[in-house]
């Protein structure tokens, strides 16, 4: 009788022991999944963060407000220089 509760705890021990690593390697895989998906988005942002620098510089804006035909001109970007205090009520 002894021998047999044995051989079934045994079995049951190693029957969670399986179940216990099948549930490591999942999650081994999950994390560098997931390590490897924030790789890429991370060179995605830094894709995205030069690309708005690039549209945000003043060269750009003021090409961009050129061919918008917004009629800035200098004058007004004079007056925006020293910040974005007064200079709106300036406009022509």
């Amino acid at each position: 009788m002894r021998c047999i509760l044995l051989i079934v705890a045994l079995a049951v021990i190693a029957s969670t022991l399986v179940h216990v690593r099948r549930g490591e390697v999942r999650a081994r895989y999950e994390t560098r999944r997931m390590q490897s998906q924030q790789v890429s988005l991370q060179r995605e942002l830094r894709s995205q963060q030069i690309q708005l620098s690039h549209l945000t510089s003043p060269a750009r804006v003021r090409q961009t407000a050129e061919a918008m035909a917004l009629g800035l001109t200098e004058r007004t970007y004079a007056a925006n220089r020293g910040g974005l205090g007064g200079s709106l009520a300036q406009r022509p």
